[in-house]
């Protein structure tokens, strides 16, 4: 008589820890966030980055599935020379002084084995937003007293993903696609740890 109601306990909890959970970027903790640019001139090779992320992804660790936003404030990418940080920001360039909104809205999450997955969705880069693909890493951890002692209530998602890019097709001007001085490929890697607490 009482195998039944333990069954639907059971049952019940499952299905619990099948649903999605909300993970929100850990902002107090920037330095295990980072936003990096790779960028190449005609007179040289950089990375630019940033520390500053926000926003959550939503992520179903049984599912395998996501979905999201991550945004940074072009702004604040540093590349390590003031000169060089003024003309990125410039219109001659990136044009973050005009735009300053980097956003990445994801639109599917493909699962392709253990911690790895492919992710689509769209990339906001100088006013213009592009379909774009990126590869990730993603690893679920359970609470325990590492992640407390990260700061984290909750258990925590960290995330790795690779995007590359055509500039040009962000209307960034001074590509080699038109002649510039600026090479017309890029390469963005979005690194965070957050929270479903």
């Amino acid at each position: 008589m009482t195998k039944f109601p333990l069954l639907a306990l059971l049952a019940s909890l499952s299905t619990a820890a099948a649903a999605p959970e909300t993970f929100t970027v850990m902002t107090e903790h920037n330095k295990h966030n980072a936003v990096t640019i790779e960028l190449k001139t005609v007179a040289e090779n950089f990375t630019g980055r940033t520390n500053t992320l926000s926003r959550s992804v939503i992520f179903d660790p049984q599912a395998n599935t996501g979905s999201g936003t991550i945004a940074i404030k072009g702004t604040t990418i540093q590349t390590g020379i003031t000169k060089r940080d003024e003309h990125m920001r410039s219109v001659d360039w990136l044009n973050f002084n005009a735009n300053p909104d980097v956003k990445f809205v994801v639109t599917t999450v493909k699962h392709l084995q253990a911690n790895l997955y492919q992710v689509n969705g769209n990339l906001t880069l100088n006013g213009v937003t592009k379909a774009i693909t990126a590869n990730a890493t993603v690893r679920h951890t359970p609470a325990n007293a590492t992640t407390r002692a990260l700061g984290a209530k909750g258990d925590v998602l960290g995330v790795i993903a690779k995007f590359k890019m055509k500039l040009s097709e962000f209307g960034v001007k001074n590509t080699t696609a038109n002649g510039g001085r600026v090479n017309n490929d890029a390469a963005l890697t979005v690194k965070f740890i957050a929270s479903n607490k």
